[in-house]
């Protein structure tokens, strides 16, 4: 009788923790700004020109451990682009595709966001966590560009703990996000910037 208490028990636990889907709330989707099909255009101090083609939004549900057949799902949406190559090969420009932001429910319940820029001559490095609590409790601040002015800016740093990327020539150093906006403007170390054009 003991033993089938404590293997209804397991069954239950088990059962229990394969339904558990932490969901995105409509809060956390106010951190999306974007629909998926925008194009931003960039230009630099510099006076050149960069676009990321924003192509498409979509949400899904993912384990953030793959290894266990009863983990934790949990929500996340992203926005994939087509972006410049950091790297010039054989002096000619091309174009590669991977996933320019997400905004996830992590296993914990905390909102995250994840900014995955990579553009001309520019990559973004963030090793630890985003999460929309920490930018919450930061005050935000306003930036006049070139082409406006936005007041729901959180600036975020770059980080190399380890000291080689900050070496590297397209190391973003700080990039500034809006939340109505998203990205208006990046930060190179060699004092050349990006601003969002339109």
């Amino acid at each position: 009788m003991k033993k089938q208490i404590i293997l209804f028990c397991f069954s239950v636990l088990f059962l229990v923790s394969c339904g558990q889907t932490n969901r995105l709330t409509e809060e956390d989707y106010l951190w999306m700004p974007y629909n998926g099909n925008e194009m931003l255009v960039f230009k630099s101090n510099a006076g050149e020109i960069d676009t990321i083609f924003l192509l498409k939004k979509d949400t899904l549900l993912a384990y953030p451990e793959a290894q266990s057949i009863n983990g934790v799902k949990y929500e996340v949406v992203s926005v994939f682009c087509k972006h410049s190559d950091p790297n010039i090969l054989q002096g000619k420009h091309r174009y590669l595709e991977n996933v320019f932001l997400e905004v996830k429910k992590s296993k914990n319940r905390q909102a995250e966001i994840n900014i995955l820029l990579s553009a001309k001559d520019a990559n973004f490095y963030r090793l630890s966590r985003i999460t929309t609590d920490s930018l919450s409790k930061v005050k935000q601040v306003t930036l006049q560009t070139s082409y406006g002015q936005y007041d729901d800016v959180y600036v975020i740093e770059g980080e190399d703990y380890l000291g080689s990327l900050s070496q590297r020539s397209d190391f973003v150093v700080k990039l500034y996000w809006s939340k109505s906006e998203g990205l208006i403007r990046y930060d190179k170390k060699d004092s050349v910037f990006w601003e969002l054009s339109k």
